[in-house]
């Protein structure tokens, strides 16, 4: 076996490097990060009830909104509970990172979470997404069972908690955990460890089934038909298609994937190269099925992240200590080129959110000068106007105005072109705005005062000319 020497050393210093980078740019990036739709819709509720929403039974979500939420008690500025909000998510990774590093001593696992930063760039401004988050609980949890620390049974029960509620997709996380840790060298192993992560998995599947399984989690399950479509028409599917226009992001997990392959069969570990083999294979046939539509660039890149850890885990875990000299180094320089290339990425995507809420800002000023807080705006209009049109836009808007004060709330809520104008308890109702598509009447009393004012008056219409001049027409009698 090749020593390690100095080499985890350079994995640990560029993962903190990575880890810090990640911690600055959501600093920076603070209100292109929280204010879009799922996290501008978490932060809005926790601000307007002042305390913390759970969607979909992730009871997991809580963590990430402890600093934020401490914060909104203290009616702390808008401007710092959206930095706190964002950078809490990013802290929160950091923190298992250090765990495994520097507390459980698995530089591996360590670096297992930073392969997550290497599949992420829409994510990034996305900072609510469960499935980054849990790239960094499922390495802790595997770190936890090569642990001999006095409470490892217990952390482990909690981490792999966290993982279960964190995301539905968790499950594929610990079943690989379990399998992987049952095959020892040539054959099957149960061990205290495997025990106590399949029970705890049954115990977590119940308590599920028990809450109840959430409408939003079941509208993935695919039908009969579907997946008999799907597999039919595979290499022509949205999700495919988006894998194959990224494949060079993806080729890094594919080549360690590859690497650790050849190495079974060479050592004749015919077993773990089956289980490796077959599982990352399923779970990409079964992402491709599922999400075969497609999605945005965010959705998409969610589906594809966990394959970093299946093809990453057995790479590091059996075939990194098998390479030496300049195979070991090549593959350093390729992690460390994939770093820069995943930042690079990050430079040049932050432009169309920034953007966006630029012209939010353009429309706000605007809005106020004509005494007008509560907007408007047609899908068609919003095509004009935005880089990219999604239902949060309400929240968004009011978030970032609301920021420098909030007597400088403004909403902006998006209707389809053919919107009933005749709805005066909706539009012309001067106690009532409107927020999302799915639950559109609000009140304006429901607003925390610290945070959010709206005048007494109804919604005018937001148009744009052909030289781009703001204009508002009235909808209401």
């Amino acid at each position: 076996m090749v020593k390690e020497s100095g080499f985890p050393r350079l994995f640990l210093i560029a993962g903190h490097v990575a880890m810090l980078a990640w911690l600055a740019l959501a600093v920076w990036f603070a209100e292109e990060r929280a204010l879009l739709i799922d996290s501008a819709y978490q932060l809005f509720y926790d601000i307007n009830h002042e305390s913390m929403l759970i969607n979909d039974n992730r009871f997991s979500m809580v963590l990430s909104q402890l600093l934020p939420w401490l914060l909104i008690k203290l009616h702390v500025p808008l401007r710092w509970v959206v930095v706190s909000y964002s950078a809490s998510f990013v802290l929160l990774c950091y923190g298992c990172y250090i765990l495994a590093a520097h507390v459980l001593k698995n530089w591996k696992m360590a670096t297992l979470m930073v392969f997550a930063l290497l599949g992420s760039c829409a994510t990034f401004f996305h900072c609510i997404s469960e499935t980054f988050q849990l790239m960094f609980y499922a390495p802790l949890l595997y770190a936890l069972t090569k642990s001999t620390f006095r409470f490892r049974w217990l952390a482990m029960v909690l981490v792999e908690a966290l993982a279960f509620f964190i995301h539905p997709v968790a499950a594929f996380f610990i079943l690989f955990i379990i399998g992987f840790r049952m095959i020892d060298g040539h054959r099957l192993r149960i061990d205290a460890t495997v025990v106590v992560l399949a029970v705890t998995l049954v115990a977590l599947v119940v308590l599920k089934l028990l809450v109840g399984q959430s409408g939003h989690d079941e509208s993935f399950m695919p039908t009969g038909e579907t997946v008999k479509y799907a597999l039919t028409h595979f290499f022509t599917l949205n999700s495919f298609g988006f894998f194959r226009r990224w494949f060079l992001i993806y080729l890094f997990p594919v080549v360690l994937w590859l690497l650790t392959m050849v190495g079974y069969a060479r050592r004749q570990q015919w077993l773990k190269m089956l289980y490796v083999g077959l599982f990352v294979a399923g779970f990409f046939v079964l992402s491709v099925v599922v999400y075969w539509q497609g999605d945005g660039p965010i959705g998409m890149e969610r589906t594809y992240l966990p394959l970093y850890f299946f093809m990453g885990l057995p790479f590091l875990e059996d075939e990194l200590q098998q390479l030496a000299g300049w195979r070991r180094w090549t593959v350093a320089s390729y992690f460390l080129l994939m770093l820069v290339i995943a930042f690079v990425r990050l430079g040049t995507s932050f432009h169309r959110y920034t953007n966006r809420l630029q012209e939010v800002k353009q429309i706000a000023t605007y809005a106020r000068s004509q005494g007008q807080q509560k907007l408007l705006v047609t899908r068609s209009t919003a095509d004009r106007l935005f880089p990219f049109n999604i239902w949060g836009l309400a929240l968004e808007s009011m978030l970032y105005t609301a920021r420098d004060g909030a007597e400088n709330t403004v909403t902006l809520y998006m209707e389809e072109d053919d919107f009933d104008r005749t709805d005066d308890d909706l539009y012309c109702n001067p106690e009532v705005y409107v927020s999302v598509n799915w639950w559109k009447r609000w009140e304006v009393k429901d607003l925390n005062p610290h945070y959010f004012v709206l005048p007494p008056q109804g919604y005018k219409e937001l148009t744009v000319d052909a030289e781009g001049q703001y204009n508002l027409l009235n909808i209401c009698p």
